[in-house]
């Protein structure tokens, strides 16, 4: 397997979780709202969910999988923005309200996710950059 097939995945993976992540409260936002702990109150808060978390993490998952599927490293940008945001509220979180019992899982997933994006990055640009020539010594 080539460094730049293997990029590709590494750089795809958290791309495919983001994105099912994404339809997950696109399309059954109470069984997402009870994973996360969260309490949607009626149908507008279904809506909200549907609208302010499905939507924009479904859109960042298809940013991430399009860099990984035509190699522009460009798309995967907003995936890094989110990843990092989502690492930052965890830590505000743990400094503003305490540690939750979950705080490592909630603090390993992103971070794990974007080492993936990294790596995949780095594989990928790795293959396509020009040999070293030899120095005349």
């Amino acid at each position: 397997m080539s460094k730049t097939i293997l990029g590709r995945v590494l750089l795809g993976l958290p791309g495919l979780f983001i994105l099912l992540s994404g339809l997950v409260f696109l399309l059954a936002p109470e069984r997402a709202a009870a994973k996360l702990l969260l309490d949607p109150q009626g149908i507008d808060g279904l809506s909200n969910l549907r609208g302010f978390v499905g939507a924009p993490v479904l859109a960042v998952g298809i940013s991430i999988l399009m860099s990984a599927i035509t190699q522009k490293l460009e798309y995967a940008r907003p995936g890094v923005f989110f990843l990092f945001g989502l690492i930052f509220a965890r830590l505000l979180s743990f400094a503003v309200d305490g540690p939750a019992e979950a705080f490592a899982l909630y603090l390993t997933v992103p971070v794990v996710a974007f080492v993936l994006m990294a790596l995949g990055h780095k594989l990928m640009v790795s293959e396509d950059a020009p040999a070293a020539q030899p120095s005349a010594a």
